[in-house]
């Protein structure tokens, strides 16, 4: 962070190489669109950089970018425009590992599609609480802190997104 705040280029260099898989993996999670995914991956690093200043360090650095790029998913969802227009969408990068000849990876790709379209269709302050804890590996408490919400809320989320979930998938998991 010192050489972020002191301007070195090659620390800012160093931090998108790091988190710019994470950061992009998050947005198209939660957006289901690599297009938009990228523009929030980009608009993310153009706000670290423009606020690297602000960052207090009460939380780890990739909390916060978690923050920013949450944020950010959620009011691109939020638009009138992208509410209307959610063609096109691509499933979530792989799950499973290779399988058992190709019957097992036409039912992991079954069951792939399935848990990506599922995820797709909870709602918006479930769908980032998933794929932030299930996905992406956050704390509960990270969550809470990207989020600004209660870690009563988070676990409450959580919960009910995989409850939902549980419904939608019971037919691959007797």
């Amino acid at each position: 962070m010192a050489r972020l705040r002191a301007g070195e280029a090659e620390a800012f260099e160093d931090l998108v190489t790091r988190y710019q898989h994470r950061v992009f993996g998050v947005a198209l999670r939660m957006l289901g669109n690599q297009a938009e995914a990228e523009e929030i991956a980009q608009e993310v690093f153009l706000r670290v950089h423009q606020s690297v200043a602000g960052f207090r360090g009460d939380s780890k650095l990739s909390t916060w970018l978690y923050a920013i790029a949450s944020r950010l998913c959620l009011n691109r969802l939020a638009t009138a425009e992208r509410r209307m227009g959610r063609r096109g969408e691509e499933t979530l990068g792989r799950l499973g590992a290779t399988g058992d000849g190709p019957a097992g990876d036409l039912e992991r790709s079954e069951v792939e599609a399935a848990l990506s379209r599922a995820i797709a269709e909870l709602p918006e302050d479930r769908r980032i609480v998933v794929v932030l804890r299930d996905l992406e590996g956050l704390s509960y408490e990270e969550i809470a802190r990207a989020l600004g919400l209660e870690l009563g809320t988070v676990r409450s989320r959580l919960h009910r997104a995989r409850m939902d979930l549980k419904d939608k998938l019971e037919r691959f998991f007797p």
